[in-house]
């Protein structure tokens, strides 16, 4: 089992909402979890989701249409994009580049629209948290993360390989996460960071690691 440091940007919520997030427990919800909103959230249908399509679904077509339900699949899915940063080969130049986890997560929190990134930019906050994620596939295991960056595991051809995607599964608990910041955009492409949320209630995951200590 790996401990594994992402990011995750997410639209400029309301900071009591952010400051929600870190000390209910309950922590980054998945967006199923959140349009069920006031009513109960139905875990087992989540766990039902948790499956090599579902995953496939919400990497590669996300805007995909239910025949049955006529429901984007988005709306329904039970998991979670975070980036941990990848790099990607670029064989005509016989280079590596490296894509931070940290500028993936700002862009996905303050670009309007990603299908024209200079059309404008909006506030956003990035989270830092940790998910366990496994040196083998368990998509069917919820407390597991899902390393699509790893090509070893997801062999089939994405074309957002570069995002450095670990796919947490119905949420990221509270303890889990480490900081929210707010990032406000500048001219000329540049960011500030306008608000800093340390969350009290955060879990080291030392104990977690491979090390005891002598009686």
């Amino acid at each position: 089992m790996i401990i594994q440091w992402c990011c995750k940007g997410i639209r400029d919520l309301p900071e009591r909402d952010v400051r929600q997030m870190l000390m209910n427990r309950v922590g980054l919800r998945c967006r199923y979890w959140i349009g069920c909103d006031p009513n109960p959230f139905p875990v087992a249908d989540a766990m039902e989701g948790l499956t090599e399509q579902g995953l496939d679904l919400h990497v590669n077509h996300y805007d995909y249409q239910d025949p049955a339900t006529g429901r984007p699949y988005y709306e329904t899915t039970p998991f979670i994009s975070l980036s941990a940063g990848c790099v990607d080969r670029n064989t005509t130049v016989h280079t590596n580049k490296t894509y931070r986890a940290f500028q993936t997560a700002l862009d996905f929190a303050t670009i309007i629209d990603h299908s024209q990134p200079a059309a404008g930019r909006r506030p956003g906050w990035v989270l830092v948290c940790y998910v366990l994620v496994s040196v083998n596939p368990a998509v069917s295991i919820p407390s597991v993360a899902e390393e699509i960056r790893e090509l070893n595991h997801n062999r089939a051809y994405s074309q957002w390989y570069w995002q450095g995607e670990i796919t947490a599964k119905i949420n990221v608990p509270s303890a889990q996460i480490l900081s929210a910041a707010r990032w406000e955009p500048r001219p000329a492409n540049t960011y500030v960071a306008t608000n800093l949320l340390l969350n009290r209630r955060f879990v080291h995951p030392a104990a977690l690691l491979d090390e005891r200590n002598m009686l």
